[in-house]
């Protein structure tokens, strides 16, 4: 079934949003479904459990690389396909909202005790383009009466180092900003750094572009790398490298390349474990020997497994 105006306009609106991070999109696609199930209302079972099977496969397309797109749709689907009426499905699939949005914040709040004790009193910590989870953590140790200083650059092509200095320095903290190619020259000058994460799974971490060097630039400065990611960004092997098929327009980059020129515009890429200091997540701080517990657990549903397999 086609979805409706309302409902891709939504989507769209989050497969255009390149300056946040899996966790903030992740509360916006929850409205999306909310949206979505009150359009199931007049609908009959099938009908609704097929525009909630599309809105789940709009909602990875917008994003694949984003594990809690992954997660999100399967609590929903799963709880769509245990019910025999109209009645159970709004019932369930509502709680399921209800759950995964409860544990989303509860996975920040956590996360942010962890990294308070993380955070170097009276040194320059780095963060490295935008997460919520990020925010929220180095915003708190602040409200704690923790004084550090915050360094971050742009993140280009996106920019969204801008906006994490701007909530960053909105919340009491210094903030010095540059450009990226000046990380050689900033990064010695701190003590810890954090980066959000948008996939955990056996292979390493997925996040955004740039990534890769700042980690191997910590490991060579002996600076602690802190990723900081909830348990709903773990995901199996099959879907986890949908990461390489999401390609931006190159027009993102360079606006008007000469003939001849094709511009690479790769948002995501993969940082091994062996590179960070530890994975914060509300279970504690992980260790690359612990994520194959973890890993195992998660089960994407069959019907959003799918497109990542088509891809691969």
């Amino acid at each position: 079934m086609k979805l409706s105006e309302e409902v891709d306009k939504m989507v769209s609106e989050i497969a255009d949003d390149l300056a946040s991070g899996a966790a903030e999109l992740a509360l916006r696609a929850i409205n999306v479904f909310r949206t979505t199930l009150s359009e199931c209302e007049s609908a009959s079972l099938s009908d609704s459990r097929e525009l909630l099977t599309e809105t789940a496969r709009a909602i990875v397309r917008a994003h694949p690389a984003m594990a809690p797109m992954y997660n999100l749709g399967t609590v929903v689907l799963n709880a769509a396909d245990s019910v025999s009426s109209c009645k159970e499905l709004h019932t369930q699939c509502s709680e399921a909202l209800t759950r995964f949005e409860k544990r989303l914040c509860e996975s920040a709040s956590r996360i942010a005790d962890l990294v308070y004790d993380l955070v170097p009193a009276g040194e320059n910590v780095f963060a490295y383009s935008f997460s919520s989870t990020v925010v929220s953590s180095l915003l708190s140790a602040r409200s704690q009466k923790k004084f550090f200083r915050a360094v971050c650059t742009e993140a280009r092509p996106g920019m969204e180092g801008r906006r994490l200095a701007t909530m960053l320095a909105s919340g009491g903290l210094e903030v010095i900003h540059s450009f990226d190619l000046s990380l050689g020259l900033i990064l010695p000058t701190c003590r810890a750094a954090f980066m959000g994460v948008d996939c955990v799974g056996r292979p390493g971490l997925v996040n955004k572009v740039g990534s890769w060097v700042l980690a191997l630039a910590c490991r060579e400065l002996n600076i602690p790398l802190y990723a900081l990611a909830g348990t709903e960004k773990f995901v199996p092997d099959d879907v986890f490298f949908a990461f390489e098929d999401h390609v931006r327009p190159g027009e993102e980059a360079w606006s008007s390349p000469p003939p001849g020129v094709k511009v690479l515009n790769h948002q995501f890429e993969l940082v091994p474990f062996n590179w960070i200091a530890g994975l914060v997540t509300e279970e504690g701080i992980l260790r690359e020997s612990q994520i194959e517990e973890y890993v195992k657990k998660v089960e994407v549903h069959p019907r959003l497994e799918e497109l990542a397999l088509a891809s691969s």
